[in-house]
């Protein structure tokens, strides 16, 4: 596994709000521009799926949850 790749797709997908539209309408394109393994592959498609599901970042401040408050 290669952090340093993984890291990259991460921090890309929360500064890259086109980016990240690709990535959650088709993960699978938007992901192919980096050489990841089926793991790191599977995990941030998943990341991808929450992202899609999960409040839009780009609708205004976060606000902290759970542990964070």
């Amino acid at each position: 596994m290669d952090l340093r790749t993984v890291e990259a797709v991460v921090r890309r997908l929360f500064t890259d709000a086109e980016f990240r539209a690709r990535a959650i309408e088709d993960s699978a394109a938007a992901l192919s521009e980096y050489r990841l393994g089926a793991a790191e592959h599977a995990a941030l498609s998943k990341l991808c799926l929450q992202l899609a599901g999960g409040p839009k970042l780009n609708a205004g401040p976060v606000t902290p949850m759970g542990y964070w408050l």
